[in-house]
């Protein structure tokens, strides 16, 4: 199977993408000045000129998102039977896929931003200034990062088990719905070529938040120098883990990766609400849930017009930007281990299950070490200024009892989310890079493991090299404008097709159509019931 998978390789676009990636990466290495000023022109432009749709974009996802809850499209079943994962791994598995290891740099370490750079001309360092600052980390991972994913998935979806479209590559599927087959090959090639430069140096960023917590941690941990070889051996644990788990698949690698990522997750925060300052982290939880509540749609639609301190644009829009990158990835992700479900539970299970774990998980941590720099045991502003991220949040673990402990717990933590991202980047990239995909609609474990190897060797010579991650953290941003229309185009012709296949049914009739029976019991096929 393997052999025959091989000849499936579209060679041209991995050769393609190698070579734009290796260039790229060659000259952001080489001559970093430059780079640097590129990428800072390439934020200015996107984030300042592009802000306001980018907002407006976001905003937009939670409303369809809202309606496709609420209308009978949301009784569309996304293929036959029942659900093959239980909510908690399917919820977990999309989770852990779509935020990895930068939640835990964000969760930790948000909110100290925006005390020194608040909106609303808010006083910088001033009460209300703090007030806002988990208030905002909540909002930038929460219902509308949610909504960004799983609205952009229902093109995929609805080609994938409605429309009977036997591929899982976006090129395909939007040449489908492309009339003109010229124009339709040429947008193809594009998205094919651009879609692995985009992922590979979006999971730069991801390796490069994530190893730095770990090798700090583990190096307070065991006494070692926090040094080169020590994150070069990190990264060589993550290599091995992701290479197993792709190896073995989705079903048994990934889900039991997400699954204990969670539990480690949720006991990392458990551990900090009971031993930490439990009624500060509760009081600000409170605090900073009511100030997103009464104020999500100011804060979803603020462009800051008349101030002009571009907090907006620096931030939220910035935060869109970030989370579409990873649209495709997620989109054929979500594909993938979505059959059996509706619409409607699809959206739920992703905006409510992801805006429910990020809210309790960046409530907690952030609200800890908020209080653990009020109270001046930690002075995490001014470590985080002074380039000391990481090792801010290991001096605030170490503040609770029993750290070591809870180091160890840390570390396995961010690990697994790492990991987890990982794997659903692999696979979908590997999808889109194999022409034709197995019975299973898996792609080759060869062509897996290759990708694995690509995509944990750029950031490591990036790594290696000190090169600065906040020029390409800009840089990517790049992609956002060209996604913003892509998943415009999908969304509208999808609607279409959705008014074309069921605008004539009601939403019983639908629910019907679709109603799960007894594997012995023989249901109609939507065409049958079309005829």
């Amino acid at each position: 199977m393997e052999d025959s998978n091989r000849g499936n390789f579209d060679r041209t676009t991995i050769l393609i993408s190698l070579i734009l990636i290796s260039a790229l990466s060659a000259f952001f290495l080489t001559d970093t000045e430059r780079a640097i000023a590129i990428a800072g022109d390439i934020f200015t432009m996107i984030a300042y000129n592009l802000g306001t749709p980018i907002l407006w974009f976001g905003f937009a996802m939670v409303v369809i998102s809202g309606y496709l809850v609420v209308s009978k499209y949301g009784n569309i079943r996304m293929g036959e039977g029942k659900p093959e994962y239980t909510n908690f791994a399917y919820i977990t598995m999309m989770a852990l896929a779509g935020v990895g290891s930068g939640t835990v740099y964000w969760a930790f370490l948000e909110w100290s931003y925006y005390i020194k750079t608040p909106p609303f001309a808010i006083e910088a360092g001033s009460v209300t200034a703090h007030e806002w600052a988990v208030t905002y980390s909540l909002h930038h991972w929460g219902v509308t990062a949610w909504a960004l994913y799983a609205v952009s998935a229902v093109p995929i979806m609805y080609s994938y088990y409605v429309r009977k479209n036997p591929s899982l590559k976006i090129s395909e599927i939007v040449q489908s719905m492309i009339k003109n087959d010229i124009l339709g090959k040429i947008v193809g090639r594009i998205i094919d070529i651009t879609y692995p430069i985009a992922l590979v140096f979006g999971l730069i960023i991801v390796i490069a938040l994530g190893v730095p917590i770990v090798s700090a941690a583990f190096a307070q941990l065991t006494g070692l120098e926090d040094n080169l070889a020590l994150k070069l051996g990190m990264l060589a644990i993550v290599a091995i883990l992701l290479i197993v788990s792709s190896f073995v698949g989705i079903e048994k690698g990934m889900k039991n990766i997400s699954s204990s990522g969670t539990y480690f997750l949720i006991a990392l925060a458990l551990y900090i609400l009971v031993f930490g300052p439990t009624l500060f982290i509760l009081e600000n939880t409170s605090t900073s849930i009511g100030l997103w509540a009464s104020n999500f749609i100011h804060m979803s639609l603020y462009t800051d017009a008349i101030n002009q301190a571009k907090f907006p644009q620096n931030w939220t829009a910035y935060f869109w930007a970030y989370w579409m990158i990873f649209i495709p990835l997620m989109c054929v992700f979500i594909t993938k281990v979505s059959k059996g479900r509706t619409l409607r539970e699809v959206i739920i299970c992703m905006v409510g299950g992801g805006t429910a774990g990020t809210t309790i998980l960046f409530s907690i941590v952030g609200s800890f070490m908020m209080k653990t720099q009020l109270d001046k045991k930690v002075d995490i502003g001014q470590m985080v200024t002074d380039g000391q991220a990481s090792q801010s949040i290991v001096e605030a673990l170490n503040t609770l009892p029993f750290s070591s402990l809870l180091l160890v717990v840390f570390i396995i933590s961010t690990f697994l989310l790492l990991v987890t991202t990982l794997d659903g980047s692999v696979f979908t990239v590997a999808c889109q890079t194999q022409r034709v995909l197995d019975k299973d609609k898996n792609p080759s474990r060869v062509l897996k493991i290759f990708w694995c190897l690509v995509i944990i060797a750029i950031p490591t010579v990036f790594i290696i090299v000190e090169a600065p991650i906040g020029s390409m953290q800009s840089a990517i941003l790049i992609f956002a404008a060209p996604i913003l229309v892509l998943i415009s185009y999908m969304l509208f012709k999808t609607f279409k097709y959705m008014g074309e296949d069921y605008g004539h049914l009601s939403a019983t009739e639908i629910k019907e159509m679709y109603k799960v029976e007894p594997e012995s019991v023989e249901r109609s096929t939507l065409n049958e019931v079309q005829g």
